[in-house]
This record gives structure tokens, C-alpha cells and sequence, in this order.
């Protein structure tokens, strides 16, 4: 099971910023797309549409997201209305979700709230 279908392009056509393996940034970074962490950030990341954090990915501050797919390491909180912690995945840090979906073997360590967005929630 997954949020994203199976046959669905991560990119699906937009802007994509990639962190790869052998790189490191450091800061707050601000992406109206996609966002794949293979290698090291130290920072933050808000406004992405998708963050997608890879077996190696390492991230060091707060993930914001409409859809948040973890395979590596998280030290930070994680806000998204779809959050995927897949069994490789290691978080340290609250989550804040509106559906989520945690496998078998994934390590959390830290307070979940499961809520729809807001403007979904009915008067």
C-alpha cells in the first residue's frame, strides 16, 4: 500500500531538487516542488509539494509537506497530510499527519497526531 500509486512518476511533470548522495547542505530551504534527500541536510525544508527521503538520505531539522515518503533518517518533526515511514525509516521527532502509514521495522521515536487538514475537517 502507498499514498502515491505505483505506476506514478515522483516528479509527475514538476520541478524536482535533488540532494544527492555525496552532497551536504545546510539551511532552510524553500521548494514549491518535489524534493529527494539521498545525502545530508542540515536544515529544514516547508511549501514542498512531495519530499522523498532515500535508504541513504539523512535529515538533520523539520519536513513540511503535502506528502512525505521517509526511507533514511529524520532528527526533526514531520508535518504532512499523507506521511509514508517506510521500514527502513529511523525518526526522532513528533509527527503530524493527516493519513499515515507506517511498515513493519520502521523505528519512530516521538508523539504522532493523525488529523485531516483543516480544511477538510467538517463544521
Amino acid at each position: 500500500m502507498s499514498f502515491l500509486k505505483k505506476n506514478t512518476d515522483f516528479t509527475s511533470g514538476e520541478h524536482i531538487s535533488i540532494i544527492s548522495e555525496e552532497c551536504y547542505f545546510q539551511g532552510t530551504l524553500s521548494v514549491q516542488g518535489s524534493l529527494r534527500v539521498d545525502g545530508h541536510l542540515n536544515g529544514s525544508v516547508d511549501n514542498a509539494k512531495h519530499i522523498f527521503v532515500g535508504d541513504d538520505g539523512k535529515v538533520e531539522g523539520d519536513l513540511s509537506a503535502k506528502t512525505i515518503i521517509l526511507s533514511g533518517q529524520v532528527n526533526g518533526n514531520v508535518c504532512a497530510d499523507d506521511l509514508e515511514i517506510l521500514s527502513t525509516a529511523k525518526i526522532t521527532g513528533d509527527v503530524r499527519a493527516g493519513r499515515i502509514l507506517v511498515e513493519q521495522g520502521a523505528s519512530l521515536n516521538g508523539k504522532v497526531v493523525v488529523e485531516p487538514p483543516k480544511e477538510e475537517v467538517k463544521k
